[in-house]
């Protein structure tokens, strides 16, 4: 794991604003500065899950066995089962075969994962429950695209494309990565999340 800063990050919000349902927050959040040091990055993912509260107080998504399921898994840890817990939740691996890696990621409302990317892990990753936001950015695009996190959507990342995951509501997400370096070998944190979320 290698950490960087001092980046500067634009967002791009046009995803958002094609939705009418997603127009408003798309504004408020427009009107929160650059991301460019870990302050900011905090500041920002913060301020998207409260202004997610405000604009949607009854939620856009819902939960229901598949992240009850795996938060019970993440709280029991089963020495049978190989679960890290982190400050956002935590993952259910269900699959180690390396450099083939599976992988639950249970993400509590209000908590987010770093701003991070990969020099060779591929992963893909399925939104299976819940609703939240991803930054991403591929290496040709000037911007970190703001997009909304939803049931059924996929998402790609070859190494190099950065990306961040946010939890505006609970979120559960099942990755599937090709990890050369094994697995969390890969991980350049250009910004990390506030400990104290």
């Amino acid at each position: 794991m290698i950490k960087a800063s001092g980046i500067r990050f634009e967002l791009d919000y046009s995803l958002l604003q094609e939705d009418p349902a997603l127009a408003g927050i798309a504004a408020d959040l427009h009107a929160l500065p650059a991301i460019d040091s870990p302050q900011s990055f905090n500041d920002f993912c913060q301020a998207a899950c409260r202004l997610w509260q405000q604009h949607f107080p009854n939620g856009r998504g819902a939960t229901a066995n598949g992240f009850q399921e795996m938060s019970a898994r993440l709280a029991l840890a089963n020495p049978a089962e190989e679960i890290v817990t982190t400050a956002w939740g935590g993952v259910v691996i269900t699959r180690r075969d390396e450099p083939l890696v599976e992988k639950y990621l249970v993400i509590n409302q209000g908590h987010y994962l770093a701003l991070e990317k990969h020099d060779e892990k591929m992963e893909s990753l399925f939104v299976i429950e819940g609703r939240g936001l991803i930054l991403r950015r591929e290496r040709t695009e000037a911007s970190l695209l703001v997009e909304e996190l939803q049931t059924g959507k996929k998402f790609y990342f070859t190494p190099g494309v950065e990306h961040c995951v946010i939890g505006t509501e609970n979120l559960l997400i099942f990755e599937r990565s090709l990890d050369p370096k094994g697995m969390d070998q890969d991980l350049l944190f250009l910004y990390n999340p506030d400990s104290s979320v």
